[in-house]
């Protein structure tokens, strides 16, 4: 058997291979507490982490872009993890000002005072990071910032001279654009899908460590591979919304590893539009 690559291990039994409700659903919500709280190593988490090291370094300003569920958010939240002491990682939230802003990290960095005015807090923090030792600012969704936090970031990084690392979808690209504020924070990191080899790595480490069943689902090779790739377009967050899925269903139909069948079913319909019972049916075909 292959040495597991998680970076977190946590123990899950294997069930064996009569399985009643009980054990099912035992085994259901192990899975899901697994997805939940271990991370899950890939390249391309690797070479983030490559680059936030260097913006550390350098201190240089950053930006990291990429859609929804490609794991931006678990590797900024496992690199923070890892180094809680000096870097700093906060989630900013819809219509988000620089007095929320810098409130939360405030409070993030254990500060006895986050809260205030707006033109105290920013003073207050860019004081506090070098004393609390802060070496790396991570701010998630940042799409979600008013131009005034942004703005009021960048003086940030002036005053304090911490490397400030803005993480989002693409829109926050063009937001930073329409501001002009692209320059100030310049470095990109392009947090796109997983490529080929890395999905099917994953996919090994995922079954391996994960999921842990009676028998080997095989997911890296064959039809449910080509399932899961089209289905997720190697998006490891929709990845785990399906796996988790398909293998409640499996266990519940009696079955020790991913059925095909099922795993089809489930993929073949998730996340996509609900479409009318009569939109789907064939038009009719006039009378002649």
């Amino acid at each position: 058997m292959a040495e597991s690559q998680l970076a977190v291990q946590v123990s899950v039994e294997v069930l064996a291979p009569q399985l009643d409700l009980t054990d099912v659903l035992a085994k259901t919500v192990a899975i899901e507490e697994l997805f939940e709280t271990a991370f899950i190593p890939t390249d391309r988490a690797s070479q983030y982490f490559r680059w936030l090291d260097e913006s550390r370094l350098l201190k240089q300003c950053g930006r990291v872009i990429g859609p929804r569920g490609v794991g931006k958010k678990r590797s900024s939240k496992h690199y923070q993890e890892e180094d809680r002491k000096r870097v700093s990682y906060v989630e900013a939230w819809s219509n988000t000002s620089s007095r929320k802003l810098f409130s939360t990290i405030l409070g993030n960095i254990n500060h006895g005072a986050p809260r205030g005015k707006r033109q105290d807090l920013r003073p207050r923090l860019a004081g506090s990071l070098k004393l609390f030792r802060i070496e790396l600012l991570i701010i998630d969704n940042a799409q979600n910032l008013q131009q005034e936090a942004l703005v009021d970031l960048n003086q940030l990084y002036e005053e304090s001279g911490i490397p400030i690392i803005l993480s989002g979808e693409p829109e926050l690209d063009t937001l930073l654009g329409n501001f002009d504020l692209r320059i100030c924070f310049p470095n990109l990191f392009e947090f796109d899908r997983l490529d080929y080899e890395d999905f099917q790595k994953t996919l090994r480490t995922i079954e391996l460590d994960i999921l842990a069943l009676p028998e080997a689902s095989n997911l890296s090779e064959g039809i449910l591979f080509e399932t899961l790739v089209s289905s997720t377009e190697a998006h490891i967050g929709l990845l785990i919304k399906i796996l988790t899925k398909a293998v409640t269903h499996s266990l519940k139909k009696g079955y020790g590893k991913v059925d095909k069948a099922i795993l089809h079913n489930i993929a073949s319909r998730y996340g996509k539009p609900y479409i009318p019972i009569k939109a789907r049916k064939s038009p009719e075909l006039g009378e002649g």
